[in-house]
């Protein structure tokens, strides 16, 4: 079982039994990446501020080494953290804490 690192927000991202396992609000945050949108759209639709969108999106690049949203999504079906059988993307329920 890896280490878990908790950030400010109580919201993590940790890796579990060999597999990543995202916060629930992460979860949602990384679905509207994978689907396109934006920070601004996602800040109104999850009711957070812009601000915190890309924070959660900076921990997620940094924890799975990705630099940009694109490669985010990419490791993030890599990992198997997103399904590959749904669109809009979803998350693997298994991935989420």
């Amino acid at each position: 079982m890896g280490a878990m690192d908790d950030d400010q927000n109580g919201c993590e991202v940790s890796q579990s039994g060999g597999g990543w396992v995202l916060s629930s609000v992460q979860g949602r945050i990384l679905e509207g990446v994978a689907a396109g949108f934006s920070s601004g759209r996602l800040s109104r639709e999850l009711y957070l501020s812009s601000k915190t969108i890309d924070y959660h999106v900076r921990v997620m690049s940094d924890k799975l080494q990705a630099p940009n949203r694109v490669s985010l999504v990419s490791r993030a079906f890599v990992l198997q953290i997103l399904r590959t059988d749904s669109w809009p993307p979803r998350i693997a329920r298994e991935t989420v804490d």
